[in-house]
């Protein structure tokens, strides 16, 4: 029952994404922004990855995340999901506060998909031990070493990418299952 968890969870993160891309004013009011954080706002470290600079950058972070879900995410929790995608997105954004002071806004979902990429991967490499999670850690180190650029010229905040994946893999171990411990998969 619970391996259906993925879809629900990429359906509502879709539809948050949508509404927090194409309502007019949103990408002002929820993206990461240095001067507002500073002011309090600190919702922003939240918020910003649902907010997107314009369809295209959307749909690409979109199909991110159905990879990330149909590669790696088929036995989990919903409940895990939700807790890997918040601690990848703060993480993502408290990192980028304290690392890239020169960095003035962000939005979009790419960090927090690192985060889910990184998290998902590392996490199903513990419990299973197959080479598509090997895999997935490997092509998750080459394209952040590697392919920075987003697709046809596409700014990129590559250090939130990072930051994204760090946060992630911090979230698998310190959630790394013990006998005591219950683990995040069905």
């Amino acid at each position: 029952m619970n391996s259906r968890a993925r879809w629900p969870f990429v359906l509502a993160l879709a539809l948050l994404s949508l509404a927090a891309s194409l309502a007019p004013g949103a990408l002002e009011a929820l993206r990461w922004e240095r001067a507002a954080i500073a002011d309090g706002q600190w919702g922003r470290l939240l918020s910003a990855h649902f907010a997107h600079i314009d369809t295209r950058h959307l749909m690409f972070n979109l199909l991110g995340l159905v990879l990330v879900a149909e590669w790696l995410l088929e036995r989990w929790r919903l409940a895990a999901l939700w807790s890997l995608l918040l601690a990848s997105a703060l993480g993502t954004g408290l990192l980028l506060w304290l690392f890239e002071p020169g960095l003035r806004w962000y939005a979009g979902l790419s960090g927090a998909l690192h985060g889910l990429w990184a998290g998902a991967a590392l996490a199903g490499w513990w419990r299973w031990r197959r080479p598509l999670f090997a895999g997935a850690l490997a092509a998750l180190a080459i394209k952040l070493a590697f392919f920075n650029d987003g697709p046809g010229g596409m700014p990129v905040v590559a250090a939130a990418h990072v930051y994204g994946a760090a946060s992630g893999m911090v979230w698998a171990l310190l959630r790394r299952p013990t006998r005591t411990l219950p683990d995040h998969f069905d």
